[in-house]
C-alpha cells in the first residue's frame, strides 16, 4: 500500500510538472510564430499602440546606428524625425575626397536640413560629451548648382576645464590647451558668409556646440552620417520587430488579460490567439484539476 501512494505522489508530480512545461512551451511557441508572422508581413498583421511602435523604431534606429547612448531628449528628437516628413525628402550619395580620403556623404537637394536635423545632431553629439567646435572655411564647393555653398571642416572638441558654464563659453585660439579635440567633419553649408558675419566673431576660434553648431546644421545641405537613409528604412518598415514584444503578447494572450497595445489584424493571427486561448485555458483547467486530485 505505501509503495502505492509513493507512486500515485510521483505520478502526479510527473503529470504537473509535465503540464507546467507544456504552458510555457505553447507560450514561447506562439510567440515565436507570432514574431515571425510579424517580420513577415512589416507589421501589418498586428495593430500597435502608439508608444510601442515608436519605441521600437527608436531602438531599431538608435541600433542600426550603433548609437549607445540613452537619453529622453535624444529619444524625443529621433521621435520628431520619424513623425515628420523628413524620410520623404530626395537624398543622394556623392564620393566626397578629403584629409582622410575618399567617403561617401548624403546630401539633400531640395532644402537645407532645417531645425528637427539640427536638433538631433546636436543633442547626439552633446551626450557624447562635445562641447565645443571650430570651424575651417575651406572655400565655395557646389555639389549642387542650385545652391551656393561652402565646404567647412568642423572640428569637435570636450572642454578640459571643471567650470559650472563651460558649456557656454566662447575660447580663444591660445586657449586651445583648455579643449580636447574627438572628432572631425566635412559640412556643405549653405550662406556661410552670411552666418559668419552675424554670429562669429574673429577674436574667438572655439565656439559653444548648443547654439552655433545647430545653426550650421540648419543651413547645411549634407548629413554628418548615414542617418537619413536609416530614417527612411525604419519608417518604412525595413527592420525586424523584437522577439520580446511577441513573447508578451504571447504571455497576454494565454492568460486571458488582453491589455491591448498590441491587437491581431488579420484572420490568421486572430485564428492562433483563439487556439492559443484555448489551449492556455484546457493546461491550467487540467493543472488545477490534478493539484488538487483526492488521493482516495
Amino acid at each position: 500500500m505505501k509503495k502505492f501512494i509513493s507512486i500515485y505522489k510521483i505520478k502526479k508530480k510527473t503529470i504537473l510538472s509535465v503540464l507546467a512545461f507544456s504552458y510555457v512551451t505553447v507560450l514561447f511557441l506562439f510567440g515565436l510564430i507570432y514574431w515571425s508572422i510579424a517580420n513577415n508581413s512589416r507589421g501589418d498583421f498586428f495593430v500597435f499602440q502608439k508608444d510601442v511602435n515608436m519605441t521600437t523604431k527608436v531602438d531599431v534606429f538608435k541600433k542600426n546606428l550603433n548609437i549607445k547612448i540613452k537619453s529622453k531628449e535624444l529619444k524625443s528628437t529621433v521621435e520628431d524625425l520619424i513623425n515628420s516628413d523628413e524620410y520623404k525628402r530626395p537624398f543622394a550619395n556623392l564620393e566626397i575626397v578629403d584629409d582622410s580620403g575618399s567617403s561617401i556623404k548624403v546630401f539633400s537637394f531640395d532644402k537645407s536640413l532645417g531645425k528637427l536635423w539640427a536638433n538631433y545632431y546636436s543633442t547626439l553629439l552633446k551626450d557624447k560629451g562635445v562641447t565645443h567646435i571650430s570651424v575651417e572655411d575651406m572655400g565655395e564647393d557646389r555639389v549642387n548648382s542650385k545652391f551656393s555653398s561652402c565646404k567647412l571642416k568642423i572640428c569637435f572638441y570636450t572642454v578640459n576645464e571643471n567650470e559650472i558654464y563651460k558649456s557656454f563659453k566662447c575660447y580663444k585660439k591660445s586657449q586651445a590647451n583648455q579643449l580636447r579635440k574627438v572628432d572631425t567633419k566635412y559640412m556643405w553649408v549653405n550662406d556661410y558668409t552670411m552666418l559668419k558675419s552675424k554670429f562669429f566673431k574673429e577674436e574667438y576660434y572655439y565656439y559653444p556646440l548648443s547654439f552655433y553648431f545647430s545653426k550650421l546644421v540648419e543651413n547645411s545641405i549634407s548629413f554628418l552620417d548615414n542617418s537619413p537613409l536609416v530614417l527612411k528604412s525604419v519608417v518604412c518598415g525595413n527592420f525586424k520587430y523584437p522577439i520580446e514584444n511577441f513573447i508578451y503578447f504571447s504571455a497576454v494572450t494565454i492568460t486571458t488579460l488582453g491589455y491591448g497595445d498590441i491587437l491581431p489584424n488579420s484572420i490568421i493571427v486572430r485564428f492562433m490567439v483563439i487556439m492559443e486561448t484555448i489551449l492556455g485555458i484546457i493546461i491550467v483547467g487540467t493543472f488545477t484539476s490534478c493539484l488538487f486530485w483526492n488521493r482516495n
